[in-house]
């Protein structure tokens, strides 16, 4: 089993979106966002090609949390480092520059 690494980008877009549901959604969909992210991270731990490439830049993974919502990571020979839970509808182009 991999070391999980959250970076500071992972960790301020899941803030971001635990904000959002906040704001427009039920402590129901709240909860289960945490609950489908545990679920994510554990997956990814214990198999870290259980996600797809990215299209965007091949060093990096992606795996779906919810239908909105990617998690993408990198894999070294000893860690998992979380990169961003990124929503769908953001500017793809931001996404390119985050992953250079």
């Amino acid at each position: 089993m991999y070391t999980v690494v959250w970076t500071e980008t992972a960790e301020k877009s899941y803030e971001n979106n635990l904000q959002y549901l906040s704001e427009y959604w039920s402590t129901r969909e709240i909860r289960n966002f945490m609950d489908k992210v545990d679920e994510a991270v554990m997956n990814i731990s214990l198999n870290s090609l259980i996600g797809s490439v990215s299209e965007e830049n091949y060093n990096y993974r992606k795996y779906l949390v919810v239908p909105q919502i990617y998690l993408y990571y990198r894999v070294t020979s000893d860690r998992i480092y979380l990169v961003s839970f990124w929503n769908n509808f953001q500017d793809p182009d931001r996404l390119q520059k985050l992953l250079t």
